[in-house]
């Protein structure tokens, strides 16, 4: 079986696994069908699910090594949920990038700057992406989705088409038969126009760093086995950990063979994991923001309102009692209790018949499969005692076919040494909005990777009224890290359409895209005009918690981080370090 064929396979699964020897003895050693290299610390190998029954414990038993689910931060469609103006004047004022341009000397657009997306794809054709010759602003985009294309260097799957290609596209009668490239869903269009569309003044719109270039990956949906893993429902947008992470590898190799610095701007999130930035996208992440002239925005996720969050605080008892309502057409979920290093717990379920299963426990890593009598409902759950990346309790509760109503999950303290834990279901996008906690707790719910410790995290606001967005991710994060770092404007934020045309639209994506196209002014000003050329994430973060807006904001917070960003605020903050 070649690569391609096993990263398309539907037959096939794939895993993380560590370069901690050479490729061609860990597909010896293991009978791998195909090993890809990721980066210098990690490659995915696959296998076909045939030969998984005999695959052991090396790889596919580990938690971390099977690919997470991610679901987009924002609709694609029109979804504001209130008015706004159409008008991207209101979100460049708020972020004080308005004020910038308004000083000419200093001339900031975001030139010989490439901001990444990994994403759904953009919209080629659409005027925000034009040079004002005709030609494409789009320096590449890899489309992962195609099957018979010619992928980057590097990789064995996917269409890559160049600035080149692209442009010819525009100049033909039907630029569709030359690149054909879609963004059926809008969401990457949206993203990348408004951190770096063109200023078109007819449309009263501009990006925030119109004169940036731009790299798109195209993200393939995720294999159908994740998606019965995961529980994912019929139709819903859902990327696999291993697509994004090899998207993220492609944008940092593109902007070193142009040799120009890089902004990832990453607007998908995950309820899987112990939201601590401890997931291996997370530390592929983590290490590309410590390098020079590079920096990552991410976003909190869109989660805080939606009771997809339960926490501890630690109790009287022998157990806790967590109640969860389960909706009418929920066909299944997967959710994940996490507890501190030496704490251990163990579950037994009640039903909404009162049908009791009891918890087995004083074992170290098992499985436990509950059937319940009265209801067509079978929970599997798999006890880590140390989860090997962190080292903390891990238990997941897969639910299939639950029946609706309550459920109530008796959470015994095996051994306590005054810990607390926390219960994630997925994020809203995967499960029935009538599933939620009864006691919910709305901290601690940025999605992955917006708990990675040097990533740039934005959480969401309203211009209109300058209140935090209800649905906007809360920290810290679950190991007290402070999250979010700044607040963005990300309520009835205007950008483009995908087939033409602006629309209005709520959620993270919109504050990171803002963000993300404000930072590509302070890597232009920092490195293309030479004035910091050893810039990094960290030293960005530092600025934009220096120059932030911290009206009614009592610091840190768990909902506006560092205070809202102002760009204007962050060259008033450089002027006071080099003057002092």
């Amino acid at each position: 079986m070649n690569c391609r064929e096993a990263i398309f396979g539907e037959n096939t699964r794939e895993f993380f696994v560590q370069r901690y020897r050479p490729l061609e003895e860990l597909q010896s050693r293991y009978g791998f069908d195909c090993i890809k290299p990721l980066n210098s610390d990690y490659a995915v190998a696959y296998l076909q699910s045939s030969r998984l029954a005999n695959f052991g414990m090396g790889f596919a038993n580990v938690y971390s090594a099977v690919p997470k689910c991610y679901a987009l931060t924002n609709g694609g469609a029109e979804n504001a949920s209130g008015a706004g103006e159409r008008d991207s004047g209101p979100a460049l004022e708020a972020i004080g990038v308005a004020q910038l341009r308004r000083l000419p000397y200093l001339d900031l657009y975001g030139g010989g700057v490439l901001i990444g997306f990994v994403d759904t794809g953009i919209d080629y054709k659409h005027p925000v992406f034009r040079k004002p010759d005709g030609t494409s602003r789009i320096r590449a985009i890899w489309d992962q989705t195609v099957q018979d294309g010619t992928p980057p260097d590097g990789f064995d799957y996917g269409q890559e088409y160049t600035q080149e290609d692209i442009t010819r596209a525009l100049a033909s009668e039907n630029p569709a038969a030359l690149v054909p490239e879609t963004d059926d869903n809008g969401h990457g269009t949206f993203v990348a126009g408004t951190a770096a569309g063109n200023l078109v003044r007819e449309d009263s719109f501009s990006g925030v760093a119109p004169q940036a270039e731009i790299v798109m990956v195209k993200l393939k949906q995720a294999k159908q086995y994740l998606r019965d893993i995961y529980f994912i429902p019929p139709g819903a947008d859902c990327y696999q950990e291993t697509d994004l992470a090899f998207g993220v590898e492609y944008l940092v190799r593109t902007a070193e063979a142009a040799n120009r610095p890089l902004i990832i701007c990453m607007t998908l999130g995950t309820n899987s994991g112990g939201h601590d930035g401890a997931g291996i996208l997370d530390e592929i992440l983590d290490g590309y923001a410590g390098r020079y002239s590079s920096c990552i925005i991410v976003s909190t996720g869109s989660e805080a309102g939606y009771g997809l969050h339960y926490h501890s605080f630690g109790a009287e008892g022998e157990y806790e009692e967590v109640e969860l309502r389960i909706g009418e057409r929920e066909r299944g979920f997967t959710m994940e209790l996490w507890a501190t290093s030496l704490n251990q717990y163990s579950v037994s379920v009640i039903s909404p018949t009162g049908e009791l299963i009891n918890r087995e426990m004083n074992r170290r890593n098992h499985s436990q499969i509950m059937n319940f009598l009265f209801e067509d409902t079978r929970i599997y759950l798999d006890y880590f005692m140390a989860e090997t990346r962190t080292g903390n309790q891990l238990i997941i509760m897969r639910m299939q076919q639950p029946t609706p109503g309550i459920w109530r999950f008796l959470v015994y303290r095996d051994q306590d040494f005054g810990g607390d834990f926390d219960i994630w279901l997925p994020v809203h996008a995967f499960v029935q909005e009538d599933t939620y906690f009864l006691r919910p707790n709305p901290d601690i719910t940025i999605t992955d990777p917006g708990n990675t410790r040097r990533l740039i995290t934005a959480s969401s606001y309203r211009i209109s009224d300058r209140s935090i967005y209800q649905y906007s991710g809360r920290g810290f994060t679950r190991n007290g890290v402070i999250k979010p770092d700044i607040s963005a404007p990300g309520v009835a934020v205007y950008g483009p359409r995908t087939g033409g045309g602006y629309f209005l639209s709520d959620g993270g994506a919109g504050a990171a895209a803002l963000t993300a196209g404000g930072c590509a002014l302070i890597l232009e000003w920092a490195i293309v005009k030479g004035r910091q050329p050893d810039i990094r994430t960290q030293e960005i973060k530092r600025l934009l918690r220096g120059g932030a807006e911290r009206a009614g904001v009592v610091l840190p917070s768990r909902e506006w981080g560092f205070g809202r960003v102002n760009f204007y605020g962050v060259f008033e903050e450089l002027r006071t370090v080099v003057n002092s």
